[in-house]
């Protein structure tokens, strides 16, 4: 049974059964919502960099792109 917001009924007696399918919705309502948001990242690639001492601007600059793309996935 999928959650429904006006279960339990104001002033209604305790049901274990519905109590315990309320929780199961809710359960499955959160586990759908996060179900998919680790393969948000699947698409950036590894940086693959190795770092000078001191660091080149162009090193910098691809670390900062690097972390753009990666908030920018995050968000979808």
């Amino acid at each position: 049974m999928p959650y429904d917001p006006a279960k339990p009924a104001n002033g209604a007696l305790i049901s274990a059964p519905e109590l315990r399918s309320q929780f199961q919705g809710v359960v499955d309502v959160v586990n759908a919502s996060f179900s998919n948001t680790s393969a948000n990242t699947n698409g950036v690639n590894p940086l693959s960099l190795i770092v000078s001492d001191p660091p080149t601007q162009s090193e910098v600059q691809q670390i900062a792109d690097k972390l753009d793309e990666i908030i920018l996935a995050l968000r979808r």
